[in-house]
């Protein structure tokens, strides 16, 4: 019988001689580590580590640290209770658990400061994860780089909720975002089409991707809404987006509200604790476009889960007569709108509005002869939006197809200064070959020149005094042949 969670946490901490923590053993129960870092002592971090090591049975992992004055660390005489030996080992067993879990749901990591490699081990686990909905790294990110090592990984993840809350981003992050969004919008208009083919009814819930971001407490500012609302324009899957405290002004309401008025799927932006948004007006119609979006989609919140899906309730027609032409007219073109619901929610209750208008004009029909057909009728038409979304297919194919032509040439102008590169670099070896060559040749010149003039000095010396004495013994010479005086002019 396969053991439970709780009772292999009691026999780990039996064979260290430990009590098992009141909080840890209680969330175990119900499949959930909760773990408060700094009321953990360094000889209790052994069972935790031992209980998450290849675990597949855990639902939700919490890591936080309540007490930040604390920082993971007690007193300075003491030992360090979560020091770099145990984050490593923690971050290893929780890779592990993170690759052979099939049923963990929830993975939240709160005021915990990752560093590089600890971060780099998170990520190997999470991009072998195929079960995660949740990802929270409340203040445990710092800035840019670590976006840039986990964004490729929920990409192909099946995570639901982002929670990037106080991780110290700001508006130079926000393209990364963007990018994000929509690559996965191109994604999931790809695979909502696959569904479409041959009039099949798409479900669209069924499509993996990110559908709420909570960037709460990050200095995104208004050059980061503007990003984040032209990624957001053409997206049709985002449900919720949290901006609290993100220094966001009247300005970047204003582009929010623009937004709006295009989506259609979003359905809660929390601008709360923005402090520069003063207009009320703006926020009232953000509302109202809020509750629009809420009341048409057919997915709603309820009980801090994400997302129910309802049945789609196709309208009712009333009967025609079989004999009526314009009443076989309706009925296909009502078949054709049916076919065109299916791919969106809220285009059911303009369907029904198409219904009652149609059937106002044909009770105002009157016949004038049974011979005569009926007079031409102009059916109300819907305004289809299914045409928008094809074009916006066409163009997102458009774009896919023109984005992997400039890799393409990327790749293409890669390999060339590759060869380019290849080329200089034998160039420079030789040449730094050449040059120490001559290195070599000029010092071996130095250390000759030297040994010669030493040499040479002595021999020089000899031969100037010889040739003072000579010249001294010819003066003396010359005084005693008479020629004293022509010897003083040479003196002087």
């Amino acid at each position: 019988m396969k053991q439970s969670d709780h009772s292999k946490y009691q026999i780990a901490c039996a064979a260290v001689g430990l009590a098992p923590k009141s909080l840890i053993s209680k969330g175990l129960e119900k499949n959930i580590l909760h773990v408060k870092i700094e009321k953990v002592q360094p000889e209790e971090w052994k069972p935790i580590i031992k209980l998450l090591e290849n675990n597949s049975s855990l639902v939700d992992i919490i890591l936080e640290f309540t007490n930040l004055k604390k920082c993971a660390y007690v007193k300075k005489s003491t030992k360090p209770s979560f020091s770099l030996a145990v984050q490593t080992l923690l971050f290893k067993n929780l890779s592990s658990c993170l690759t052979c879990s099939a049923s963990l749901r929830r993975l939240s990591i709160i005021n915990v400061a990752l560093k590089k490699p600890l971060f780099e081990e998170l990520c190997r686990g999470l991009g072998r994860n195929q079960s995660l909905e949740f990802l929270s790294l409340n203040g445990s990110i710092i800035g840019q780089k670590s976006l840039n090592l986990i964004f490729p990984i929920i990409r192909k993840s099946h995570i639901t909720h982002l929670d990037f809350t106080q991780c110290k981003l700001n508006e130079n992050s926000c393209p990364l975002i963007g990018s994000l969004l929509k690559s996965q919008v191109l994604e999931r208009h790809t695979e909502t089409w696959k569904h479409t083919l041959r009039y099949n009814n798409p479900d669209v819930s069924a499509v993996s991707g990110v559908k709420r971001i909570t960037l709460n407490g990050n200095p995104i500012g208004d050059e980061g809404c503007e990003i984040i609302c032209t990624s957001l324009q053409d997206d049709y899957w985002i449900k919720a987006l949290d901006l609290q405290q993100c220094d966001i002004t009247d300005e970047g309401a204003k582009m929010f509200l623009v937004m709006l008025e295009d989506n259609s799927s979003l359905c809660v932006l929390d601008l709360r604790l923005n402090k520069n948004i003063k207009d009320k007006s703006v926020i009232e119609k953000i509302e109202h476009l809020l509750e629009r979006n809420r009341k048409s989609d057919l997915e709603s919140f309820e009980n801090g889960n994400l997302f129910d899906q309802k049945k789609v309730v196709a309208p009712k027609v009333k009967a025609a007569s079989k004999r009526s032409i314009s009443n076989i007219n309706m009925r296909n073109s009502l078949n054709e709108s049916r076919k065109c619901s299916q791919y969106e929610s809220h285009y059911n209750s303009i369907l029904k509005n198409t219904t009652v208008k149609n059937g106002e004009q044909l009770r105002n029909i009157k016949l004038h002869d049974k011979k005569d057909k009926y007079s031409p009728i102009v059916l109300h038409q819907p305004k289809s939006r299914v045409s928008q979304k094809s074009k916006a297919l066409n163009a997102s194919k458009d774009e896919q197809n023109k984005i992997f032509s400039i890799l393409d040439d990327l790749k293409n102008d890669l390999e060339i200064y590759k060869s380019e590169l290849y080329i200089e670099k034998e160039k420079t070896q030789v040449l730094e070959s050449k040059v120490k060559a001559l290195e070599q040749e000029n010092s071996f010149l130095k250390s000759q020149q030297e040994n010669q003039q030493d040499e040479l000095e002595p021999e020089l010396l000899e031969t100037i005094e010889t040739s003072f004495t000579q010249f001294h013994n010819f003066l003396d010479m010359l005084k005693q042949a008479g020629y004293g005086e022509l010897c003083q002019l040479v003196n002087k």
